[in-house]
């Protein structure tokens, strides 16, 4: 090994200067756009874990729409701005009489006010088997207008065939 010549140096020198200038073009840049990348991934994923969390209450979301949609099945029920009785009478009757129910009466009561709506109570009592009065009530959950059956009695005496029906159905309208 003896003493370094000057094409040696030459060639040290231009090898030295290859790798200098591989490192301040190549590697410095691309280390910076390498640690520009990470910090993107960075926020890219906190990003992600953000929009994750805000996208795992959908099913709670699901799930109550659901109980809502069962809750208010019939809210597009009518809710009328007037009693209309008189139609209401009508469709009633008219319901009794394909039941078969007999010795009908029908009593409208004083209206109560609530808040967003008022109420008219209607005693109704009639006379029918229970197959004829399950009819009714069906019938009176299917109608357009938005009436609920309050209270119900039946009273079946020993001696008599058809039952006693005694009921409170509550009509609902938004102005008087």
């Amino acid at each position: 090994m003896g003493k370094l010549t000057r094409e040696s140096w030459l060639i040290m020198a231009a090898a030295i200067a290859i790798v200098a200038a591989a490192v301040v073009f190549v590697y410095r840049p691309q280390g910076r756009k390498l640690e520009e990348l990470r910090t993107k991934i960075a926020s890219m994923e906190a990003s992600l874990q953000a929009d994750s969390e805000k996208a795992s209450v959908v099913p709670e979301l699901l799930r109550q729409i659901e109980a809502m949609k069962r809750r208010y099945k019939d809210f597009d029920r009518k809710l009328p701005k007037t009693k209309e009785l008189g139609g209401f009478l009508g469709e009633i009757t008219s319901n009794l009489s394909e039941e078969q129910l007999s010795e009908p009466t029908i009593e409208p009561r004083s209206p109560a006010t609530e808040e967003l709506y008022h109420t008219l109570p209607i005693i109704m009592r009639c006379r029918g088997s229970y197959l004829a009065v399950a009819s009714f009530l069906k019938r009176i959950n299917g109608m357009q207008r938005l009436t609920r059956v309050h209270t119900l009695r039946v009273h079946k005496l020993p001696a008599e065939e058809p039952l006693r029906i005694e009921m409170q159905l509550n009509i609902y309208y938004t102005e008087s």
